[in-house]
């Protein structure tokens, strides 16, 4: 009799749980408003009181007006900083805790009990608070106080605040000083905290993939399953399939055991989950038996492979090589072969290998070219590399030139100009005329020259030198003695000149340019003033000449010479 009133305990006991309910959501709201300095009257307009007293009030509102979700007991913390005597941090902090309950019921209106502790000084929050602000004046040293100095001595029957009073006097209060106003607003707090929570029958959630698959041969296989709560309620499982074994449920899972499907049919079971007052029914496949298939012997593709280098290199002048290959099978088959450019000429497949010309390469760049033998569905590529042609000479770059503005002034002159490299070249003019008529009393007569030393730029001149524009410093010297019927003057020693010039070099054909260019500068130099009078030069004045201005203009015909020194697109031979 006694088994049996045990038996029937333990059925109701478990009948009992099946349909329980547990708790299935918790949530924790709270509160922390600021205080200031020796003040215990909870003062919404002070920091962001308002704010976050209002947000509090509406989330605990909105739980505790909720039929279906129960409230607990409100916590309640508060907190001093450490200015005052520990008595009287202790009436603050605890009035400070009353001042939040007061507000709780009085905006709340919660049936609900409180726990109150109150903190006092949290010289632990304090001195977490120090660590993280790198900003602390003598940081090291007020971590050292506030660890280490006790925090009250008695002396005399008196209490001495001594890690407070440490802190305060150390270092001319400059410690001190930024810890109050940045760091003990954050101790001068009460704060309040609930929990609400909800209760529901849990319920199971398959996650493994329905229906269950399992392969003919049979073997392990398992059912995932998430509860919405936690608890060690342990589903029940059944199946009544003789093909389906050994089930065993777990917290999360239920395994099983699936003999091998011998027939040519699949076949289907259902297992059943009873878990609190629900059933589950989860459906189990397992594949039919699959007919054994002889495998079929593959038909060998055949291959084909380069033998030879798939990389060759020829000189300019070009030739002929061969490509060889390989065959997998003995066959009449001939790979198919082309090129990627017309210097690779007379391709030629044959049974021992493919054969090809490369033409002469004529310019002075190197040139790749790619040959592709294509053959049983299979394709390689061969690198043919050719040198550039070697330069007939070595480049070289002059010109002769003759300003046409002097000979059209009836004074020969002529020119040349040797390019340096890098964009710099050197020229130098030489002019003579030395024309005269004496029973007319008429004389044109001038020599001397110019050296300049220029510098090229423009896209012109970095494809070929001597063109485009130019910018140089120049130097001149001359001497003349010019008298056409009135007064003459004659420079019997050299006049000299300096300055800056700019000009362009146009080209017009193959080997010929005209440069322009101007000069600006200082001429210096004595010269006298005569008249002719009775077959004789009478002198008149010596003077000296100080001039700033154009004293160079040529337009000149540029001849090129040279190796090389030749306009590309103006047609013609090199």
């Amino acid at each position: 009799m006694k088994k049996f009133l045990l038996i029937f305990c333990l059925a109701a006991l478990s009948a009992l749980s099946l349909y329980a309910q547990v708790r299935t959501e918790d949530v924790e709201k709270s509160v922390k408003v600021r205080f200031r300095l020796g003040e215990a009257t909870l003062d919404e307009n002070y920091k962001d009181n308002k704010a976050v007293l209002q947000r509090f009030a509406e989330e605990v509102k909105m739980y505790y007006n909720d039929p279906s979700a129960h409230f607990g007991q409100i916590q309640i913390l508060s907190g001093v900083s450490p200015e005052g005597s520990k008595a009287v941090n202790d009436r603050i902090a605890k009035q400070r805790a009353q001042a939040i309950v007061n507000w709780i019921n009085k905006e709340i209106k919660a049936d609900v009990g409180f726990r109150v502790e109150v903190l006092g000084v949290d010289w632990a929050k304090l001195i977490e608070l120090v660590e993280k602000d790198p900003k602390v004046p003598y940081r090291e040293e007020v971590l050292k106080v506030l660890k280490t100095t006790p925090v009250v001595t008695i002396k005399n029957g008196v209490e001495q605040n001594v890690r407070f009073n440490t802190l305060r006097w150390m270092h001319n209060a400059l410690p001190y000083n930024y810890i109050n106003a940045n760091i003990f607003p954050e101790l001068r707090f009460a704060a309040a905290s609930c929990e609400f929570w909800r209760e529901s029958t849990p319920e199971l959630k398959i996650i493994s993939e329905t229906p269950v698959k399992i392969p003919a041969e049979g073997g392990q296989g398992v059912i995932l399953f998430e509860k919405s709560a936690p608890d060690d309620i342990v589903p029940i499982a059944e199946n009544t399939s003789e093909w389906l074994k050994d089930l065993t449920p777990g917290l999360d899972k239920i395994a099983f055991v699936a003999e091998p499907n011998e027939s040519a049919e699949p076949r289907t079971t259902n297992v059943s989950l009873k878990y609190y007052d629900k059933v589950y029914e989860i459906p189990v496949e397992q594949e039919a038996k699959k007919p054994e298939v002889v495998a079929e012997k593959p038909v060998e593709q055949p291959t084909l492979a380069i033998t030879s280098s798939k990389s060759v290199d020829f000189a300019a002048e070009g030739g002929q090589d061969v490509i060889s290959y390989k065959k997998s099978v003995a066959d009449e088959v001939l790979p198919v072969a082309t090129a990627s450019e017309p210097w690779i000429e007379s391709i030629t497949p044959t049974a021992d290998g493919i054969t090809y010309t490369v033409a002469a390469n004529t310019k002075e760049q190197p040139r790749t070219a790619t040959i592709t033998v294509e053959g049983y569905n299979q394709k390689h590529e061969v690198t043919v590399n050719q040198a550039a042609a070697t330069p007939a000479c070595r480049p070289f770059y002059m010109s002769i030139k003759s300003n046409m503005l002097y000979d059209l002034a009836a004074v020969p002159n002529i020119g040349v100009e040797f390019y340096l490299g890098k964009n710099f070249s050197i020229a130098g003019n030489w002019h003579y005329s030395w024309w005269k008529s004496d029973p007319k009393a008429w004389y044109w007569r001038t020599y001397g020259g110019d050296v300049a030393i220029r510098y090229w730029l423009g896209k012109a001149s970095r494809i070929k030198p001597l063109t485009g524009h130019h910018l140089g410093l120049y130097g001149q010297m001359i001497t003349y003695d010019f008298e056409v019927g009135k007064k003459g003057i004659l420079a019997d020693k050299w006049s000299w000149a300096a300055g800056l010039e700019y000009g362009y070099s146009l080209p017009i054909a193959r080997r010929l340019n005209i440069d322009f260019t101007l000069g600006a500068g200082y001429h210096w130099g004595l010269y006298d003033e005569y008249l002719p009078i009775d077959g004789h030069y009478v002198w008149q004045a010596t003077k000296r000449r100080r001039y700033l201005g154009p004293t160079k203009l040529e337009i000149s015909l540029v001849w090129l010479i040279g190796c090389g020194n030749y306009n590309k697109d103006k047609g013609g031979k090199r």
